[in-house]
């Protein structure tokens, strides 16, 4: 099971068109002939309206750019073939029309177009305000060509079912104005490949905004599907950040969740890199098996810093009354409750965890838990078959770094938020209401940097993990596509660091740790992403 795309949708809906096509001469009974017709102008009516900035920009303004003479061109043919197949509905008769799989399959296609802009639109709020740093993506005109060119494949294939229907037609009326519409869409798919003939296929890694919800993990999932619902996890949790970032989210990230997050997140570092040498040791490919090394080493340095991050928080927090952990409290490192000033969990706790369990029964098996000692490790061969190969472990470790370093860039906003409560000896803050029965150490505006601080270091490690990964999945074989994407988003937010900064006045005059921009993740990076 994989992460579904956007590249993805398109091709499952130029397959189902394809095969309609292939439909033998004559299966097609009388009354069935209608119906496809109208589902394919349905069809072409979806593509349409996925064309252009208009369709996806976010925040919308008066600056919004118009179509390009591509998007333009194609949208004029889509207008001529749908006219085109009205006309022919006319004609066609609509007696017994019950469907069969023609049609079935022209409405399976059209489902999953609909499908690519309810995935772009989850990345978008109402107000087409982004959710997420990858809707920024929207705002490059490669992304908007690369949707063109993809939607100009689904007309194409479209024609082809409207070629074999005017075959089909008893009718010359109705035969006449399908071939017109057969002649309009291959027009439009050949005037589009013309125009964008090196159209940047790594748009295709687009994925959906998932909800900053967890899903459970048990024994019952299959060990096939761990990397994939992995690469979930990390989109919540990218979602979780970047909310955090922009104090946008119902429920605010506490000093508590940051905290246990900071642990969770060094826990899957260390047991990633721990299954990169466990596979590493049965290569004969000693170039493969240094990347991974390599890797490995650099996500034991990455959780040494979460490591880092986390301990930074107990230095502020003094618990005079120590008792069992209950809801809202971290188990320390030292094994001892920390207590920091917080409501309920945040449910990015529960998916920092839940990615924590995931990794472990990647490298145990599926009744490992946290709670448990490691014990034996599965047989390589069979990790690196449920993660699709060599290539596919390194790549699916990437995607957890890669979302770890948008955590630790949105870290020293939560530090500063949280840490408000504990500081008593600066006008800057209010403490907040403590706990009955705790007690908090007064804090320093400069403890509160050096706690901001090590997440720098954590953004800076988790940054070379990723380039680590992304050189060992290439000297399998692997291309990662979603990288470039990655950086595109972390480009963004960076730059959102420099603007939030400057509209909280009420921040101290100290800078925050600035977001260095991961260069190393445009590893092989193509042409087509662009500031």
């Amino acid at each position: 099971m994989a992460t579904t795309t956007i590249g993805d949708l398109f091709d499952v809906a130029v397959t189902h068109l394809r095969q309609v096509a292939r439909t033998p001469l004559g299966s097609l009974r009388s009354g069935e002939r209608s119906l496809p017709a109208r589902e394919v102008e349905g069809l072409l009516l979806r593509v349409q309206d996925g064309l252009g900035p208009q369709a996806y920009t976010p925040v919308p303004t008066s600056e919004e750019r118009k179509l390009t003479d591509m998007e333009r061109d194609l949208k004029g043919w889509l207008v001529q073939a749908r006219g085109a197949l009205g006309t022919a509905r006319q004609y066609l008769s609509p007696q017994g029309d019950a469907g069969g799989p023609a049609a079935g399959g022209v409405i399976a296609a059209s489902q999953a177009v609909g499908a690519v802009r309810d995935t772009i639109g989850s990345h978008l709020g109402p107000d087409r305000a982004p959710l997420t740093p990858y809707a920024y993506l929207l705002r490059e005109q490669d992304a908007f060509d690369y949707l063109a060119s993809r939607y100009s494949e689904v007309a194409w294939a479209a024609g082809q079912v409207v070629h074999r229907l005017a075959q089909e037609a008893e009718h010359p009326g109705a035969g006449a104005a399908l071939d017109r519409a057969w002649r309009s869409l291959d027009r439009a798919s050949v005037n589009v490949r013309a125009s964008s003939p090196d159209t940047d296929r790594v748009f295709g890694s687009f994925s959906a905004a998932l909800p900053v919800r967890p899903t459970p993990a048990g024994p019952a999932d299959p060990t096939s599907a761990l990397t994939s619902l992995l690469a979930e996890d990390g989109e919540r949790l990218s979602r979780a950040a970047y909310e955090a970032l922009h104090d946008r989210a119902e429920q605010r990230l506490s000093g508590t969740d940051l905290q246990q997050i900071s642990r969770w997140n060094a826990m899957g570092r260390l047991l990633a890199g721990r299954t990169l040498l466990h596979v590493a040791a049965d290569m004969q490919d000693g170039a493969v098996r240094d990347g991974f090394k390599n890797a490995a080493a650099e996500l034991r340095a990455a959780s040494q810093a979460w490591r880092t991050a986390a301990q930074g928080w107990e230095a502020l927090v003094n618990t005079r009354h120590p008792k069992e952990p209950s809801r809202g409290e971290a188990q320390g490192l030292n094994g001892k409750p920390v207590s920091l000033p917080t409501t309920d969990p945040h449910p990015a706790v529960a998916i920092a965890r839940t990615s924590v369990v995931r990794s472990g029964q990647l490298l145990f098996g599926p009744r490992w838990t946290p709670e448990q000692p490691p014990g034996a490790a599965r047989p390589a061969a069979d990790i690196v078959a449920d993660a699709g190969g060599e290539g596919g472990l390194a790549a699916s470790s990437y995607r957890p770094s890669a979302t770890g370093w948008q955590m630790a860039a949105a870290a020293p906003w939560v530090v500063r938020r949280a840490a408000a409560g504990l500081v008593t000896d600066s006008a800057e803050y209010r403490p907040a209401a403590l706990p009955s029965g705790q007690q908090f150490h007064p804090a320093h505006p400069r403890q509160i940097e050096v706690l901001a601080g090590t997440y720098a270091a954590v953004m800076g490690a988790e940054q070379k993990s990723a380039a680590a990964l992304l050189n060992a999945a290439a000297s399998a074989g692997m291309s990662v596509p979603r990288a470039v994407l990655d950086a595109a988003a972390h480009r963004t937010i960076a730059r959102e660091q420099e603007r939030v900064t400057a509209q909280r006045a009420q921040v101290p005059p100290r800078a925050l740790p600035r977001a260095h921009v991961p260069t190393d993740l445009l590893l092989g990076r193509r042409p087509g992403i662009r500031r």
